[in-house]
This record gives structure tokens, sequence and C-alpha cells, in this order.
């Protein structure tokens, strides 16, 4: 490998145990269109105010690794190290919001929290299990948006931990706007504090107990933006920071967002899609076939969604009959209405042209087929399972044994959120930053209005 170029893990590989969104397998198609619609973002990343708290806890917790003696990211481990100082400071956020008297939001950790500030906040850990404070790195609030903090210049400098120009900016609005007791500065880290004694598990001791104790005790400022405050633009300053890096002049999110904003007849999130893939102002940015399956892709993928959705219902109706059979589910109306509706729509994705050259779609075609060649409702309803079974990412919901349907997980268990592009997302950003009036798109894609895939698990 050339020597120029290095690797950087900013989250752990472990497994989400319930990992949320792919019950088809078509994970890696989504994410192709995402990636080529909204680059750098996720389903994740809808709240800007977010990228301005985290580059704030970016800045002080970088203050506090390194003064621990942190300054290598080269090792797993030292990003662990790295990682042990920026926890604690996400979580004393939502702890803050909370406090404010802000109940809504994206406060992932809430419920931990809740139970913390229950106990006058003297249990360990944020009042999480080892387990639970181990992955708040995969579904905490850096873990929404560290592929926005890596990946868009001027956040970091490319490693997902380091500040650059538009964080530090960031991180000094953010600061300048606490009360000034809560605010920081750089000698409340000059104290002769022996780093020694918080290093290696005491990194939210510190924070707690020296570093920001008065988190919680004098609120006020920035907050991450409440849920009927989540269409509406940032204030200016903010904006200023915020549309040159995340929507810069001819960027392929800009153009995105400006045309999905020109879409006021639209009224679903597939008439959204309709418009994106025969936009010519978004194919001078990325080349029209790329986008030419994206409407017979999401029409498929949302029939599949919804006929699996109600297969699940319908297995959970009878409470005395946990596995019932196949010919009892396939008696279901409603069943059989939504596996005709995914034929059709399968059917259509067949005779897309040019599906063939599209990199991501055997497994699509795969149950395609098999749902064109099962012709009645119990033949469609088991290649349903089986294509779940055998091609779904992560733990499975059900499985045909014996000529019944056993399910296998709770029903608090599932989530079923559609396959998307990040489209939500892109507009809300967009709404925030002030690129465009982004309220037609938004009332499109209401029917779908949480594409927090992770959710708040702890």
């Amino acid at each position: 490998m050339d020597e120029q170029y290095g690797w950087y893990f900013t989250a752990p590989w472990d497994p989400v145990s319930v990992r949320r969104g792919d019950a088809f397998g078509f994970r890696a198609a989504a994410d192709y269109f995402a990636e080529l619609l909204a680059p750098g973002l996720s389903n994740s990343t809808f709240d800007a105010r977010w990228i301005s708290i985290l580059s704030w806890c970016l800045q002080w917790s970088d203050v506090a690794w390194r003064n621990a003696g942190g300054g290598d990211l080269s090792r797993r481990d030292d990003q662990r190290a790295r990682y042990a100082w920026l926890r604690p400071l996400e979580l004393l956020w939502v702890d803050r919001t909370l406090q404010s008297g802000q109940t809504t939001g994206q406060l992932r950790g809430r419920r931990s929290i809740e139970r913390w500030r229950k106990a006058d906040r003297r249990l360990s850990n944020f009042a999480m299990s080892p387990d639970q404070f181990r992955r708040y790195r995969q579904v905490g609030m850096y873990g929404a948006y560290r592929v926005v903090l890596r990946t868009i210049p001027g956040l970091t400098t490319g490693d997902g931990w380091t500040p650059d120009t538009a964080a530090r900016a960031l991180a000094n609005l953010v600061n300048d706007s606490l009360p000034h007791e809560a605010g920081l500065k750089l000698t409340h880290f000059e104290n002769g504090t022996r780093w020694g004694n918080w290093s290696g598990g005491g990194e939210a001791r510190f924070w707690e107990e020296r570093g920001w104790k008065l988190a919680w005790v004098k609120v006020g400022g920035i907050l991450p933006t409440a849920d009927e405050a989540i269409r509406k633009r940032l204030p200016e300053a903010e904006r200023r920071l915020l549309e040159p890096a995340l929507f810069g002049a001819g960027s392929t999110r800009r153009i995105t967002a400006e045309v999905l904003a020109s879409a006021k007849d639209a009224k679903t999130h597939a008439d959204l899609c309709d418009v994106l893939a025969n936009s010519s102002t978004l194919s001078k940015r990325i080349k029209s076939s790329s986008l030419a399956l994206l409407p017979d892709f999401t029409r498929f993928t949302d029939a599949a969604m919804s006929a699996m959705r109600e297969l699940w219902n319908e297995i959970n109706q009878d409470a005395a009959n946990q596995a019932p059979t196949v010919e009892k589910l396939a008696r279901s109306r409603e069943l059989r209405s939504r596996l005709d509706i995914l034929r059709h729509a399968g059917a259509d994705w067949l005779r897309a042209p040019n599906r063939s050259e599209f990199q991501h779609q055997q497994v699509v075609t795969h149950l395609a087929e098999s749902m064109r060649d099962a012709l009645t409702p119990a033949e469609q309803l088991r290649v349903l399972a089986r294509h779940h079974d055998e091609h779904g990412g992560g733990r499975r919901w059900f499985r045909e044994q014996a000529g019944k349907v056993v399910p296998l997980v709770k029903t608090t268990d599932i989530a079923a959120s559609d396959y998307r592009f990040r489209l939500r997302p892109i507009c809300l950003l967009a709404a925030q930053c002030g690129v465009a009036n982004m309220n037609a798109a938004l009332d499109a894609l209401a029917q779908h209005a949480s594409d927090d895939e992770e959710g708040d698990i702890l």
C-alpha cells in the first residue's frame, strides 16, 4: 500500500444485537443509491445541531485525551482510549437536554440517562451495563454522525476525531452559547489534574466530577433540536458555518436538496424517487443511468417490506398459537393482497432496462423471480419467508419449519424500516441550513417520519 494512505476505525465492528432495516438483504443496493444522492450522510444524520454539539464534544475531549497522554490513533486500542473521553460528553448533553425540560429530539441513550437522573446521578457509567456502555460507541450520538465527521472536509482532519477548522468554529459557537459557569476554558484542564487517576475507566467520572460538573446545574444555550422545530432554520451564525460544509455550491448534496425542493407535486417517497431519477440537473452531476433503476427498486422494496410487516402481524394475531401454519396465514385477505402487489412490483423490476448491469441486482432479482414463479399465496408466503431467512441481515424475524411459520424474536424486537436513501435526512439538514424550502418534500416523506434506524435502545 502506498505510504500516503492509512486506515482509520471510528467505530468497532461488533454487530448490533438487532440489526435494523435489512430484512431482505437489499442494504447494499439501497446504500448504492444513498451514496449517489447524499454522500457522506446516513439515515441517522438529520439534526444539524448535533454536528455543532459533537464538534464541541470532539474539541474538549481532544484536550482531555491529549493531556492524559493520548496522541496516536493508528491502533484500535488507541481509538478506544480516545472515545472513552468523548462518550461521557455525548451523554451529558442528553442529560443537559432533559434537565432543560426538553424531552424530544434525537437523544440516544435517553432511557439510561433517565434512570441515572432518578438515582441522583450516582450510578456509574450513566446507569448503563458494561455492554450497553461499550455499544454506545456504535448506537450513540457519535455513532450516528461519525460518517459526516469523518468524510466532510473541515469537520475533522479525516480521521473522524481531530477537529478541523469548521468543527473548531462550531465548537466555539456552542461554548459561547453556554451560561458562563457551564462554558469550558483551557485553564480548566491546567490545574494539576492527575490524569493517570482518570484514564482507563474513570473518564466518565472525570467529566461528571471535574471536567464538566456544571453541565446540568446551569442549563441554557444551544440544545439538540426538539421535534417540533426539526424543520426550522438554525440561527444565522450557525448556518453560516454548517451550510458551506454540508451544502457547498455545486455539491451533490446541494443539487439533490434543490431537486427535492422543486418536487412540489410529489406525494410519496416513490414520487420523489421518480423526480430524482428524471432530473436533468442531477444527471449533470450523476450519470443518469446510475439512477434509472431507483423508482422500480424503491417500489419493489416497499412492497416487500409491506408484505413482510403484514405477515408478521398475522403471525401474532393468535396469542394461543404462536406458530400458525402456512395454509392458515395464506387465507388472510390482506396478506394475499400485499403478496399480489409484491408480485406486480417484482414484474416491473424484471422488465426494467439495463437491470443486469446493476452491480447489486442479484438478491433483488432473486426475490422478484421467485415471487413470479410462485403461483399460489401459500407458495408466495414460503418464498418471502425463505428469502428473509437466507438473505436477510441480522436477526431473523421468523422461519418456516414443518409447514408452520415460527417467530424467532419478540414483537418488540422488530424494526420494520423501509429501505431508504437518506432523503429525509438531506431534506431536514437542507431546511435547517436554509438551502431551500423543503416542506413539500418532507410532507411527501411524512409517512416514514423516523429514519433514525438504531433508535434509542439503551
